[in-house]
């Protein structure tokens, strides 16, 4: 197609909080238009996707749960997928897409680098991407950047690196709903311990996937990847946030650490800390080495906004990559798309 003439087609699979709000961003952006989209929610079925997502005016499609039919009948640039974070539950969704002939940029945090934990699942991905000539990219705000892609893009500037470690520290309060579960919110301190247990909650996806990139980018060969299980942040007082009060001896979030080794020794050390008594957000990136560096972001990043912002503004790069099964290591560097992003298109070299 002319990259100039014509619009950036795209088809939106999964339609939960973070798609929703990746199609909305998409909207305010020029040279866009959104073709299709695909959810398995009874509720929202059958609905035009203006009136799903709230925006006051029919945008002409209709969400359908019937994906085989819409990706066989649209053509479209790329698909935005957003569905769950684990890659054998979004496997056949995603090799759907690409058997078709389609992009497709993803929120799943195992795609971000999914070679170690699931290489027989990446290599089938990499070789259907290949064959079918389009690029497929798992990535996010984390992993996908803070965790990952900033910590290596900032060993540019050492000579030699001894140890790498990133910690995301978040306050919990003014996120959403699901999130407030995912971290154990509100609950007593033996509901957490079994839910952990049930594997109800998993703590942080993706520190296993951000460490294995770290270690491939530097050339390490790791002995061995040890994520611990999540510990629960007790309140020590009543905290009130934007959704919930936790009361005193409740569960105010979690923290979750994963560690790479080598011959037994730590290089590589990830902490995911998120709850509602944080008083002071941050990212934080510590490379001993020469030199050492010390990066910290005051304030943090907010994760929905930081994770929409990565996928629509990384859709162009996508779209004019190699194909394959690519990590955010193999792409152009991340940068915000302001204008019309057929102009971002033209910029990027293929």
């Amino acid at each position: 197609m002319s990259k100039v003439s014509n619009r950036v087609k795209i088809i939106m699979y999964g339609l939960g909080y973070m798609g929703k709000e990746i199609a909305k961003l998409l909207l305010k952006k020029k040279g866009v238009e959104i073709v299709g989209a695909i959810d398995i929610s009874k509720d929202i079925v059958g609905k035009d996707l203006g009136e799903v997502l709230g925006v006051k005016k029919d945008l002409g499609v209709t969400v359908t749960d019937d994906s085989k039919s819409l990706l066989s009948k649209v053509e479209s640039d790329i698909v935005a997928h957003a569905t769950t974070s684990y890659l054998t539950q979004t496997f056949s969704q995603i090799s759907e897409c690409v058997m078709e002939g389609f992009n497709v940029i993803s929120t799943c945090e195992e795609l971000s680098y999914p070679f170690k934990k699931h290489p027989e699942l990446a290599n089938k991905l990499d070789r259907l991407a290949k064959e079918n000539g389009v690029t497929v990219l798992g990535t996010g705000i984390n992993p996908g950047f803070l965790m990952d892609t900033l910590p290596i893009v900032l060993t540019g500037l050492c000579q030699d690196v001894k140890k790498v470690k990133v910690t995301r520290m978040m306050y919990s309060g003014n996120r959403r709903i699901p999130f407030q579960k995912k971290i154990g919110t509100g609950l007593s301190p033996n509901e957490f311990k079994q839910k952990i247990e049930k594997k109800e909650i998993t703590g942080h996806v993706g520190l296993n996937e951000s460490i294995a990139h770290i270690a491939a980018a530097l050339g390490w060969e790791l002995e061995k990847i040890v994520e611990e299980p999540p510990e629960p942040i007790i309140a020590e007082k009543e905290l009130k946030t934007s959704y919930t009060t936790v009361k005193r001896g409740q569960v105010a979030g979690l923290k979750s650490v994963g560690r790479g080794l080598i011959q037994g020794r730590e290089v590589i050390t990830l902490e995911f800390i998120s709850h509602a008594s944080v008083e002071e957000p941050y990212d934080e990136v510590i490379i001993e080495g020469t030199p050492s560096i010390h990066e910290k972001i005051i304030g943090g990043v907010h994760g929905d906004l930081g994770t929409v912002a990565m996928v629509v503004n990384m859709i162009p790069k996508v779209i004019n990559a190699r194909p394959g099964l690519l990590t955010m290591r193999d792409m152009p560097l991340p940068s915000a798309v302001l204008e019309d992003m057929r102009i971002y298109l033209e910029w990027e070299t293929p």
